[in-house]
């Protein structure tokens, strides 16, 4: 399998952030490349079929853009940018970015500007909109990202000029980060439940001790509360667990003024005194989901201990208790990031709603057909518009124990096959007198020597045993007959857990035929007998789980790990470590220079910097290019360094030691010893007075700002 590559390129020079979000990628274990497009080619490689962006298949893309960059040309560099020429500038680089299908993500960042001029905040507004219906594409602004990163120094007029780094090495960092979050969300296993506690989580206090009236809601708590409300309308699904008496818990709930999260808002609940990880246990499986799709919030550290041991697959996290520090961790936890929301993710509480509702009727009718008939169920199979070509790319990702040939499709090729005539392809809707299911499927073949060949067919687990399969099969087949096709042939590949599609086609199809030095399995069917397949409940052998045989709906059981999540790091104690400690710039730098790679085996051999200094050259050189060591006599290449490092060494000679240098000096003496004598013997007493002055109110403003963000000097 091809290892994913994350592609860069920008307006300017990109390799410090590079750096970052390559030391994101190692952090989370995420196997992944980071490959950086040439210096200054955006419309270059957005236009350029060849290119580096264009070409990449497995991973994503970021284009990052500072709008100063685009404007240089014409522009006389004093006052607001002329407007006529920022349009022609965003219509340019709007119509470059759709001028070609996204096969993988991309991220679009623009700034942090320079220069908060109206007319390019519109830029981004209007950039922000020519872009919003192209899929797999979004764009987000740097200034944001600065702000919750605590970045108070942005812009770098120093390192601009010598290399094209506009922005400190700090701001560098928070972009590269914010690159790695927005890439962490696009592969992470779908969050599809939510499991929160009550007491210390969300609110201060015991409501068995403190009494309803003496629980708070500081800002801390209602920061978690507002972000959940956002997480619930984005389509996951609340659960609370609390060990409490449930009346005096909903008092809680009913309290004035109101809290953000309402009692509306949770799709199931649990308020006993059952241990936890069997209440949650047991939530998840009426909602017919995995607990590995699961994620836990809880401040008491047994019981996200006893979580952890007994539900491994659950991402478990312990909420901080003090409420400032609540408030941070909400905005840094990474678990709370989410891709894009279609219409039926937004819908998803409702939904899951509705099928309580409709296991508390399968419970109660007397048969299977009972069931069915009650449910006034509804089916539609049509052709796809392109509004739907989102939920459709989604299905193929998500869509594991009812998907035949877990072939796994992105936007861009789900809106290439809707938009050919040729192709039968169609969407599968269902509703019946409790709601909506929005689209749970789809099936998509095209014809071949006298055959439908069906490479897709899946369907949601929740719409399961109410015969739509069946419907789907029967649409095949009479779109064979239609256009006179004589066969409906259906690929079917093994999976870990595509067990229930096999038994079905096994039941409707019959023997599947091999194909030769291959493990693809077709099912065929003459195209009149699957037009004529019907959904018979009165065949089905019991009606308390009418869905298909080997259907599972848990990934595991309390204390025993059925699922791989199980033999995995601790995922959830890595985003709980991001969110309380590397929620800062200055703190992801500090983290960042602590993993430092051993020096290299050089011909030279080490040499022991001279103490004075040689000794604070050779500090300033480690602490860049993030070696253990550096020798005097090494060369700056040869230790890894290029140009981009040498001008974040031409800061720190200025910020430490007062030493203000021409940058072309850096490179005519590449070792610690060389730089140090020409130090020595060229160094001016005024000028470097001057310069010790500005590097000193250089480290006291970051001083300040380190502190502002509770960090030390």
């Amino acid at each position: 399998m091809t290892k994913p590559v994350l592609t860069l390129c920008g307006t300017y020079t990109l390799d410090p952030a590079a750096e970052a979000v390559g030391f994101w990628l190692e952090f989370l274990g995420l196997d992944a490349t980071v490959h950086m497009a040439p210096y200054a080619q955006v419309f270059q490689q957005l236009l350029d079929p060849g290119s580096a962006v264009r070409s990449n298949r497995s991973g994503a893309n970021v284009v990052l853009v500072r709008w100063a960059d685009l404007l240089r040309r014409g522009a006389d560099g004093a006052g607001d940018p002329d407007g006529d020429q920022v349009e022609r500038q965003v219509a340019e680089l709007g119509s470059a970015l759709t001028a070609f299908d996204h096969q993988v993500p991309c991220l679009v960042l623009i700034g942090p500007c320079d220069r908060h001029a109206p007319v390019l905040q519109r830029a981004t507004a209007q950039l922000e909109s020519l872009l919003a219906s192209t899929p797999n594409l979004s764009v987000e602004t740097g200034d944001s990202t600065m702000q919750r990163y605590g970045v108070d120094h942005v812009h770098d007029a120093a390192s601009d000029r010598f290399g094209h780094v506009p922005f400190t090495s700090q701001a560098m960092t928070v972009l590269g980060t914010r690159i790695a979050r927005w890439y962490a969300a696009q592969v992470r296993a779908p969050i599809k439940v939510i499991g929160v506690d009550g007491d210390h989580t969300l609110w201060a206090g015991v409501v068995a001790e403190d009494g309803v009236e003496g629980v708070r809601i500081s800002e801390g708590h209602a920061a978690l509360q507002r972000e959940l409300v956002a997480q619930s309308n984005g389509g996951r699904l609340l659960c609370l667990l609390s060990k409490n008496e449930e009346a005096d818990v909903r008092r809680v709930f009913e309290r004035q003024p109101p809290m953000p999260l309402q009692w509306s808002h949770l799709v199931a609940h649990r308020v006993d005194w059952n241990p936890k990880p069997d209440n949650l246990a047991a939530m998840v499986s009426e909602l017919e989901l995995s607990l590995d799709s699961v994620v836990f919030l809880d401040d008491n550290p047994m019981e996200c201990a006893q979580m952890r041991a007994r539900c491994p697959s659950v991402t478990t996290v312990r909420v901080p208790t003090e409420p400032e520090q609540l408030r941070t961790f909400v905005d840094h936890l990474w678990l709370f990031d989410r891709v894009g929301a279609t219409a039926e993710d937004r819908g998803r509480a409702r939904m899951y709603v509705d099928n309580i509702a409709r296991t508390q009727l399968r419970r109660s009718a007397d048969s299977l057909q009972a069931f069915i008939d009650r449910l006034e169920l509804l089916v539609e199979i049509e052709p796809p518009s392109p509004a739907q070509v989102v939920r459709l790319a989604q299905l193929t990702q998500r869509t594991n124990q009812f998907n035949a040939s877990l072939i796994r499709c992105d936007q861009h090729e789900i809106a290439r096959t809707t938009a050919q005539g040729s192709v039968f392809h169609r969407y599968v809707r269902a509703e019946d007198r409790f709601g909506d299911y929005g689209i749970v499927g789809q099936i998509r073949g095209r014809a071949d020597a006298g055959r439908l060949v069906v490479d897709l067919f899946m369907l949601s687990c929740r719409a399961l045993g109410r015969g739509i399969e069946h419907r789907m099969v029967a649409a095949a087949g009479a779109h064979a007959l239609s256009v006179g096709l004589e066969e409906v042939v259906l690929l079917f590949r093994h999976g870990e857990r595509n067990a229930p599609v096999a038994g079905f086609l096994a039941e409707v199809f019959g023997v599947a035929e091999s194909a030769a030095g291959s493990e693809d399995l077709w099912y065929r069917l003459p195209a009149g007998a699957a037009a004529g397949v019907a959904f018979n409940a009165s065949a089905i052998i019991g009606h308390d789980d009418p869905s298909t045989p080997g259907l599972s709906h848990a990934a595991d059981t309390p204390g025993k790990a059925i699922s791989p999540a199980a033999e995995r790091a601790d995922i959830g104690a890595v985003f709980e470590h991001i969110a309380i400690a590397l929620n800062t710039g200055a703190r992801i730098e500090q983290a960042m220079a602590r993993r430092r790679r051993p020096r290299a085996d050089l011909a030279s051999g080490y040499i022991e910097p001279a103490p004075g200094l040689e000794r604070e050259i050779a500090a300033i050189w480690q602490d860049v290019l993030l070696v253990d060591k550096v020798g005097s006599q090494d060369r700056f290449q040869d230790l890894g360094g290029k140009s981009v490092h040498l001008v974040k060494v031409h800061g720190l000679l200025l910020e430490r030691l007062g030493v203000e240098l021409d940058i072309t000096a850096l490179f005519q003496h590449p070792t610690v010893a060389s730089l140090a004598t020409h130090l020595g013997v060229h160094s001016d007493g005024r000028v470097t007075d001057a310069a010790r002055l500005r590097g000193l109110r250089m480290r006291a403003a970051r001083s300040r700002a380190a502190g502002r963000a509770g960090v030390g000097s």
